[in-house]
């Protein structure tokens, strides 16, 4: 279920902070927007019920192309992100096409089609796991984190408003390095929806969304024909970090 590079964390950092600075009510703000995403009682990860959104194609540095779209229901608790990748690599033409279920504390990952220079490489394997263990470090962190001091070090920045996809959302920015303040990540949040992210030449931009949509069940399920692999998230995360620790 690896789907992590180090080109998307700055894009998952700036989302994870508007997040805990954004959503909150409380006096504790990050606890209460991380509970906001993991508590039984407080389901909430978007402030409208269910939706679609359908992402521009993003260009992969020259090499291809991915083009995304997000499914949700029940305030985000059972999401769907569907994504279609194409890539020309040194003549090896890859077409993906996969999906990435979370439903409550269950992560889930399948593919729908895959070739490679035209032949069929398709997995009916879908990957299964418990991810309530990375929900509950999440709880941890939020409950020991001070969201001023990390906003200083990141120099977090909220930079007005922005009109995506016919709807307007706040525009917030970190660095990465705060050596470096004009090296920036972007983004623009609606309604907890991320309807842009920009870090250097990779941009994902919302370019249609249907509020309140009625969205299949059979999006947050796994297909008939496939065989269900029970696989250790936790591990499966530790290993892509040590992966990219060694790039």
């Amino acid at each position: 279920m690896k789907h992590f590079t180090k080109k998307t964390s700055g894009i998952v950092l700036l989302s994870a902070l508007v997040l805990f600075t954004g959503c909150s009510k409380s006096d504790n703000p990050v606890s209460n927007a991380v509970s906001s995403i993991t508590s039984e009682s407080q389901p909430k990860r978007y402030e409208i019920k269910s939706g679609i959104v359908h992402y521009a194609p993003m260009n992969l540095m020259g090499m291809g192309t991915t083009t995304e779209t997000l499914y949700f229901d029940d305030y985000g608790r059972k999401e769907a992100v569907e994504t279609i990748t194409e890539s020309n690599v040194m003549g090896i033409k890859t077409y993906e096409h996969r999906v990435q279920i979370t439903d409550g504390t269950i992560g889930i990952s399948y593919e729908i089609k895959k070739t490679v220079n035209g032949k069929d490489e398709t997995s009916k394997v879908a990957q299964k796991g418990d991810i309530s263990e990375f929900q509950e470090m999440a709880k941890m962190m939020a409950s020991t984190m001070d969201i001023n001091e990390l906003k200083k070090n990141m120099d977090y920045r909220e930079e007005g408003t922005e009109t995506i996809a016919g709807v307007t959302g706040k525009k917030y920015s970190v660095a990465m390095n705060k050596e470096q303040p004009d090296a920036r990540v972007y983004g623009v949040m609606y309604k907890n929806i991320v309807l842009k992210s920009e870090m250097g030449s990779i941009s994902k931009t919302a370019e249609r969304i249907e509020e309140n949509a009625a969205v299949p069940a059979s999006k947050f399920a796994i297909p008939e024909g496939y065989t269900v692999e029970e696989v250790n998230l936790a591990e499966e995360m530790k290993k892509a970090g040590m992966e990219e620790s060694e790039e």
